[in-house]
């Protein structure tokens, strides 16, 4: 086994684990309002099309500061950023238990929106400083596999700090804010004393490790930019149709998976009907879906790092996912939840192989403002998409109308990602072949 790739593997077992983690913490936290949901709109008097809007607020936030936040953590380090954004988060998380009006709730959804912004396309940047485009998927989506894994916990932990209700006189819901907050914050000081910024920097790699490491990503570049197929200022980057292509791809795989998060529950209950199951029941088999992506993701991956094709791993799944809502509207019971539990995995795994063709050709200050700008253009469908479908739900047969809609957006993706998939994929293989 070579140098690097000992760092590499250093790296799976040291850092992606705490990068996981982080991750993992920050989508439950952005992701529970839709656990809490029953007695948050009870309590506080919310329609469904109030509770999309709640849960939906939280990306007007976060896009409107994303390309600020990333530029900031690209000239001041991700150490130092990365700990203010966990610990912002984490204190205005916790405020949510405290909430007596639907006001309060909209605008605390909306600074929990701008208290995160710029963490997640932050530890993508940050990946693309350490690991090889020829390592890249699969550990961007071990890092990604954080998504569904909180909805794998997220439903029996959720269930758990949900029958903490009448504790203290708060209700349960209130207990589930307040509890999952704290990790972020305790975790923001374990990322200012754990966190390395560079190779060079990290206690658990030798000097000799760091070092071929540095050199393997130093070379990749020389190649890329050798190749002129790079694009390093904000301009540019500006200019490149790519960009903008990569922005409504993103649009699309955001509002699949955020239109599955925020619902999910909703479905379980409707699949179970006429059984009528209990907030708890419903917030555990709200895992299935989520533990079903787990496996897709990690196949995907290593299936996109083998054979260095992004249009299939990318395209395929979200056909795949399309496909399987349409089936479900004239599902029922159990083969309409394994219809969603499906479309769930399908769309998940997208995720990865998505989120390297970017890195293929921005670097430098692009890559900090190219992938805050496709994150921030992309989560608009984390705001629209559960807008959208309170607002169908209120109408007649409106579960079948919401997943129809979801199921277009994702298939009209899986189209585009193909000639956006395909011309990155030439970028890549331009690059490898101009230096031996």
């Amino acid at each position: 086994m070579t140098a690097e790739q000992r760092a590499l593997a250093a790296l799976r077992r040291h850092l992606l684990p705490f990068l996981f983690v982080l991750y993992l913490v920050a989508y439950l936290d952005r992701v529970n309002v839709s656990f809490a949901a029953a007695g948050v709109s009870q309590d506080l008097g919310l329609s469904s099309a109030a509770y999309g809007f709640a849960a939906g607020i939280f990306f007007l936030g976060y896009v409107l500061f994303e390309v600020p936040s990333n530029l900031i953590l690209q000239r001041v380090g991700a150490r130092r950023w990365i700990s203010r954004i966990l610990l912002s988060w984490g204190v205005v998380a916790a405020l949510m238990a405290f909430v007596r009006t639907p006001d309060q709730l909209y605008w605390l959804r909306l600074l929990l929106g701008v208290a995160e912004a710029g963490f997640f396309p932050g530890i993508i940047l940050f990946l693309s400083q350490w690991v090889p485009e020829r390592q890249r998927v699969r550990t961007l989506a071990g890092f990604l596999l954080a998504i569904p894994v909180a909805g794998l916990l997220g439903g029996p932990v959720s269930a758990a700090l949900l029958s903490l209700h009448g504790l203290w006189g708060l209700a349960g819901w209130r207990w589930l804010f307040l509890l999952e907050a704290v990790p972020a914050i305790l975790l923001a000081f374990a990322v200012w004393h754990l966190l390395p910024n560079h190779p060079h920097e990290a206690r658990w790699l030798a000097e000799a490790e760091a070092e071929a490491l540095e050199q393997a990503l130093q070379r990749e570049r020389r190649q890329q930019q050798a190749a002129g197929v790079q694009i390093q200022g904000l301009l540019p980057m500006l200019r490149d149709g790519r960009i903008w292509l990569l922005c409504l791809l993103y649009l699309g795989i955001s509002s699949g998976f955020y239109g599955f998060s925020f619902w999910i529950p909703r479905f379980v209950a409707d699949a179970l009907t006429p059984t009528q199951p209990s907030p708890a029941l419903v917030n555990l088999l709200s895992a299935i879906p989520y533990g079903l992506a787990v496996l897709t993701m990690v196949l995907v991956g290593r299936a996109a790092d083998r054979h260095g094709d992004r249009r299939w791993t990318v395209a395929l799944p979200l056909a795949m996912a399309g496909v399987a809502l349409l089936l479900a509207i004239a599902a029922n019971g159990p083969l309409r939840l394994g219809l969603i539990s499906l479309a769930t995995a399908s769309g998940f795994a997208s995720l990865g192989p998505a989120w390297s063709i970017p890195l293929q050709f921005l670097g430098g200050r692009a890559a900090a403002g190219g992938i805050a700008t496709i994150n921030s253009v992309g989560n608009i469908g984390g705001f629209l998409a559960p807008f959208v479908m309170g607002r169908l739900m209120l109408l007649p047969q409106g579960e079948a109308r919401a997943l129809a809609a979801l199921a277009a957006v994702l298939l009209l993706s899986a189209l585009l990602a193909v000639p956006v998939a395909q011309a990155a994929d030439r970028a890549g293989r331009i690059s490898a072949a101009t230096i031996p």
